[in-house]
């Protein structure tokens, strides 16, 4: 088939118009005879040309600035001018600039009065000394999306006599939204094109080009090559270039300046006065950029948010940020920022180059802030009662400090009076027991011959945990744990769950004897015992293997020496898919629920300190997480960057992290009770310590994955009280998808579910509160 002839001849013009990557405009002075022959070759060879001649009023506007106090006549100017030309034909005054890659020959006044003429509006704001000085100056500007606006704000106010500008990339259709060219540049250098824009402002700045970017082989000579700059900008993407830019400006005593286009900060290093001062203010530490080479955009975001600060960053780039490599491939940058950000970025540079009192340090233009107010803070989160609140007091709520003052059933006159050091021993072994986001919802009462165990509802209230069940859970756990560690002692146990009914707070009593008697706990999984200081929540990512049919076997055999209790496994390839997708769904679904999102806050310890303090929760450096999947976390603290994910419909980044640790499951197990009353969850607790001390015992890795299933209790038997109905609906979905794994019914009590594999020990343990902390004496 013949090509149309309208493409024939774009290609024919293709051929001609590919462009070279000159950048250079060629300056013609007629006045000298080498020149005019140049410029008359140009005349006739370029058959494109277009010639721009506007020499008159420059000549005119420059009589009119040396003439400042009062306007001039027309007669009068054309009479200076004439005098100004001096015989020297109009033609052949000044300077004609060539730009070959437009096709442009541009008559202009020459350097002197060019500069002279274009910067007259800078007085006084910029003095003339303070230009002359400017015009001796060196800048550099790494990076040219941001540093495009910088340089090209440097060059409108010539704030320096060179510019050397890096950059690697092309230009993008995309990179259109910030940086100010126009679209027949596309796929161009960005330095060329940069370049080109300031020739076209300015022919007689001096402009040097990097179009490989900064690497370690060039960097000395874009630092010093010509002279050592004065000013070096950092606005380049690459985290081992911005280490490497920064390392080799403070061997040489340069200061560095960036702007990140969020919120206006203007990061300003003095290295020129402080030669000693840490990268990056010390945010990095010690990190290298052969440490930070060749990350995925993904992987670069805890880093950026180091440098940034996690918390100074807006609500709309931390709602952004989670949604890096989902729905965005990068991290956004909007036109007005970016201009805002190049002009103070640039004012900040020259008043470093002038010797201004320009301090080291991070400078906030934040024109929302300014203009609109400050954005509303977040809600405060709930905070968990403080270590030494668990005693029973009126601070912890009138019902619990009723309960837990109201004398313990009258027990068996036989039973025995407990010594402290063997009271603290049980009760320890009590409060070794897992619990929902680590909450402990314990409360110990020993009185006379019975110890009794009460639910500190206020410590495990939250909407995922629909009446409370969840802390039941975690009681019948504890209660576990006390029975082996009694049976451990020589003593037997009676326990007798809610004595008061299930409505009250006291969940379970103790009696203790030194033989055996009728109601009695059995002894059949006494051997448990050893492994109670062992259990531990295990979240490490391993490689998937097989479970074995020894350790399958004991397992079941553990949750069925509770009457009722069941076992379900998914074990096949497709069924820990399908259940990855959606405990991955379900962390999604209560992230952006502003409830559900509250409570996962308030779970968290984020330092060391704050864990050590608080001995409750969950710490963030125990969760096993990447840097980048901890930055993410970090990033869904604040409500208000969650709901505008939540607005755009994504989060799906939230789904990962779950899909990831049941990558390398073993098995998803969920245990069971037939029916859903607060007795039948505390039995399940105790089905649950079993299987985990069970698999503590064989080396297996124990992961809670709780969310679901609870979510489902509410969705059911509360009919989705406090739920949004957009969170209801996807609910629903969710459990249409979740029978189709477990042979369950709505009246069903689905205890924990719970990933099982092969991994090695976990970073660090969640810590409990001290037995002082949560027992009563009477």
């Amino acid at each position: 088939m013949n090509q149309p002839v309208w493409q024939q001849l774009i290609g024919e013009h293709q051929e001609r118009g590919a462009a070279s990557l000159e950048w250079k405009p060629r300056l013609f002075r007629p006045s000298r005879e080498e020149d005019a022959e140049r410029l008359g070759r140009v005349l006739r060879d370029d058959a494109r040309l277009q010639v721009y001649d506007a020499i008159d009023r420059q000549l005119a506007d420059l009589i009119k600035t040396r003439h400042p106090r009062g306007p001039l006549g027309e007669r009068e100017a054309a009479r200076l001018v004439g005098e100004h030309l001096n015989g020297v034909p109009r033609e052949a005054y000044g300077v004609w600039v060539y730009y070959p890659w437009s096709h442009r020959l541009v008559h202009l006044l020459d350097e002197a009065e060019f500069v002279e003429l274009r910067t007259n509006r800078n007085r006084y704001k910029i003095s003339g000394e303070e230009q002359e000085a400017l015009a001796r100056r060196r800048m550099g500007v790494v990076g040219l999306s941001v540093g495009q606006s910088v340089a090209m704000t440097l060059a409108l106010e010539r704030s320096a006599g060179e510019l050397r500008i890096a950059d690697f990339d092309h230009l993008d259709l995309s990179n259109l939204n910030r940086i100010r060219t126009g679209a027949h540049n596309l796929d161009l250098p960005k330095v060329v094109a940069t370049a080109r824009e300031i020739a076209e402002l300015d022919p007689f700045l001096e402009v040097k080009c990097f179009p490989e970017g900064v690497t370690e082989d060039n960097i000395e000579r874009f630092l010093l090559e010509g002279g050592k700059l004065d000013v070096l900008v950092d606005e380049c993407d690459s985290l081992d270039v911005k280490l490497l830019l920064r390392a080799s400006a403070r061997a040489h005593r340069i200061p560095v300046l960036m702007e990140t286009s969020d919120r206006g900060l203007i990061d300003v290093e003095r290295f020129d006065q402080e030669p000693d001062r840490p990268i990056l203010h010390g945010l990095v530490g010690d990190l290298g950029p052969e440490q930070v080479r060749g990350l995925s955009t993904e992987d670069k975001v805890p880093y950026v948010m180091q440098i940034i600060g996690q918390d100074a960053i807006s609500t709309r780039l931390r709602a952004s940020l989670i949604e890096v490599q989902q729905t965005l491939s990068t991290w956004p940058q909007l036109g007005s920022a970016v201009v805002h950000g190049g002009a103070a970025a640039a004012d900040t540079a020259r008043r470093v180059a002038l010797g201004e009192p320009v301090r080291s340090g991070r400078y906030y233009v934040d024109l929302e802030q300014l203009i609109s107010g400050p954005e509303a803070a977040p809600p405060a989160a709930a905070e968990p009662p403080a270590p030494g609140a668990a005693r029973a007091s009126d601070a912890r709520g009138p019902a619990l400090a009723a309960a837990s003052l109201a004398p313990l059933p009258a027990g068996e006159a036989g039973a025995l009076a407990l010594g402290p050091e063997r009271l603290r021993r049980l009760v320890e072994a009590g409060i070794a027991a897992p619990s929902g986001g680590n909450c402990q919802p314990w409360l110990w009462v020993h009185e006379g011959r019975r110890l009794g165990l009460f639910h500190d509802r206020a410590r495990s209230e939250s909407l995922a945990d629909f009446q409370g069940a969840g802390g039941v859970v975690a009681l019948g756990a504890a209660a576990e744990n006390v029975v082996l560690a009694a049976h451990r002692e020589g003593l037997s146990v009676r326990v007798s769950p809610f004595p008061h009914g299930e409505d009250h707070d006291l969940t379970a009593t103790f009696e203790f004897f030194d033989a055996p008697v009728s109601g009695a706990e059995e002894h059949a999984m006494d051997g448990l015992a050893e492994a109670i200081g062992r259990r531990h929540t295990n979240r490490r990512r391993s490689q998937r293997a097989a479970l074995a049919d020894e350790h399958r076997a004991a397992l079941d055999a553990a949750v069925r020496s509770v009457p009722g209790a069941a076992l379900h496994l998914l074990e096949a390839p497709a069924e820990l898919d399908e259940i990855g997708a959606l405990l991955g769904a379900g962390d999604r679904l209560r992230l952006l629920s502003k409830p559900t999102h509250a409570d996962m806050m308030k779970e968290i310890r984020w330092t060391e300190a704050e864990a050590e303090a608080r001995r409750d929760g969950l710490f963030a450096g125990a969760l096993e997480l990447s840097p980048g999947e901890l930055a993410g976390l970090r990033a869904c603290r604040d409500w208000r960057a969650m709901e505008l994910v939540r607005r755009w419909g994504g989060g799906r980044g939230l789904e990962k992290m779950a899909q990831k640790a049941i990558s390398s499951a073993m098995a998803v197990a969920l245990i069971t009770m037939p029916r859903a009353g607060l007795t039948d969850y505390f039995q399940g607790g105790r089905a649950l310590e079993r299987a985990w001390l069970a698999a503590t015992q064989r080396r297996l890795a124990v992961y809670p994955m709780a969310t679901l299933p609870y979510l489902f209790a509410r969705l059911i038997r509360g009919r989705g009280e406090g739920m949004d109905p957009e969170t209801i609906e996807a609910g629903r979905q969710l459990r249409a998808r979740y029978l189709q794994l477990f042979d369950v019914t709505d009246a069903t009590a689905e205890i924990l579910l719970f990933r099982l594999s092969l991994a090695g020990p976990p970073a660090t343990r969640s810590l409990r509160r001290p037995a002082e902390d949560v027992l009563v004496l009477r």
